[in-house]
């Protein structure tokens, strides 16, 4: 009796292995079937698997991983007895480029409901049915999806190229392919290591859960994890893709989003939304306030080369909190304190909340609140008394400056603001 065991292979796309058998092999000679081979003396079924499979493709696979389909029994045509068979399955994470033909014309990964006009190893032909079964229903891992989340609520996400082998020239967070059997925490951890440079061990991230994308290509099931992060773009590294970069998920849906990142983005943003960044007791407290002339210029203030935080600098014109003062009275007194106008704090309208790097001068990300106000008053009546100058800036000027570490994304999101349409002529 012939004995053999053979290895069903899926790639992430859930297309199939096939071997292309030569004029010379002994059982169904130019015919397609999967890698295998007989049973060396003393060897079983799964350590033959594993050794037909590398001998025959290139590919190495722990036993662990081999699901059995069970035994088969057939009378071979071409050699005329009783052939017995194991048969097993697994998922690998591999392209064309990592096959290796070590026996017969050719290995190709082919879509196992289209085979063309292919003739089939009968061994496949009797169990190709149960296979395509197996692909459709087992639990399986596919790739790993991880983003981290900064202190102002924004996204690492990766910009992928032109040569991504799929995908390309779209936006997703960092990620990848499971190594052979790795669990989805520890690829998580690598791929963000590997694509960024940021090391996180696997027990800080968290799973949002097991997610499953239906493409023409098949069905893709994937982890997405989440983590909290103080660092920000200079901190991170691009090893993969055109740039890995804080992304703030407001605007998420109006990027080109690889599927599997718009099908994550909506649990990413509740994650976000019960998981306010923690720690804060040991934040400083600011405030800030933006004047918005008739021309709807902007009241900023250059920094000279004395202050801790962000010298030479344009900001808005603010400072610290008093113990316990609120944010709207703080912002009137830092107002008047720099620049001799005074307005009440009813006369102050809330632009937001944001988290300002303050790690260079502190060594931590602080909280401060910007209020805005419309004036009829002029350069000629503001009285610098802090800094090098403090006028109002034309807003596309104002783009442009050297910014401080708060004005850098509060200009910005103030300029595109309601708020300020209300104020702008």
């Amino acid at each position: 009796m012939h004995r053999f065991a053979a290895v069903a292979v899926f790639d992430l796309f859930g297309r199939l292995l096939l071997q292309e058998r030569d004029e010379d092999a002994p059982h169904d000679p130019e015919r397609w079937g999967y890698p295998g081979g007989d049973l060396e003396p003393g060897e079983d079924f799964v350590t033959a698997a594993v050794r037909e499979l590398e001998e025959e493709t290139g590919l190495v696979v722990d036993p662990a991983r081999l699901q059995s389909l069970g035994s088969h029994r057939f009378r071979s045509a071409s050699c005329g007895g009783d052939d017995v068979f194991e048969l097993f399955a697994v998922r690998l994470s591999v392209s064309q480029d990592d096959l290796v033909c070590g026996e017969g014309r050719q290995v190709l990964l082919v879509d196992p409901a289209d085979l063309g006009d292919r003739e089939l190893h009968q061994a496949t032909a009797l169990t190709l049915d149960r296979v395509r079964e197996w692909h459709a229903t087992s639990v399986r891992t596919d790739f790993v999806q991880v983003t981290l989340v900064d202190p102002r609520g924004r996204v690492l996400m990766q910009e992928r190229d032109e040569h991504a082998p799929v995908w390309p020239d779209m936006w997703w967070f960092p990620g990848g392919g499971l190594e052979e059997g790795e669990e989805p925490a520890t690829g998580a951890a690598r791929e963000l290591a590997e694509e960024t440079g940021v090391v996180l061990a696997p027990e800080e991230l968290t799973d949002l859960g097991l997610f499953e994308l239906a493409t023409d290509r098949g069905i893709f099931r994937f982890h997405a994890f989440v983590a909290r992060t103080t660092l920000t773009d200079r901190d991170v590294e691009c090893h993969e893709g055109r740039q890995m970069v804080f992304v703030d998920p407001d605007p998420l849906p109006g990027l080109d989003l690889v599927p599997s990142t718009a099908l994550v983005a909506p649990a990413l943003e509740e994650w976000i939304a019960q998981h306010p960044r923690g720690g804060d007791d040991d934040r400083r407290r600011f405030a800030g306030v933006i004047l918005v002339d008739a021309r709807g210029w902007l009241l900023l203030q250059e920094r000279d080369e004395h202050p801790r935080i962000d010298p030479e600098k344009w900001g808005l014109a603010g400072g610290h909190l008093e113990p316990g003062e609120d944010f709207v009275v703080g912002a009137a007194r830092e107002l008047e304190e720099e620049t001799g106008v005074r307005l009440e704090p009813d006369q102050l309208a809330l632009l937001g909340e944001f988290a300002v790097d303050h790690r260079e001068a502190y060594g931590t990300w602080d909280l401060m609140q910007v209020f805005a106000a419309r004036t009829g008053l002029t350069d000629a009546d503001i009285d610098c008394r802090e800094g090098r100058q403090i006028v109002f800036v034309d807003p596309e000027v104002a783009r442009g400056l050297d910014l401080s570490a708060a004005a850098v994304d509060i200009v910005p999101a103030f300029l595109a603001s309601r708020l300020y349409a209300t104020m702008a002529p």
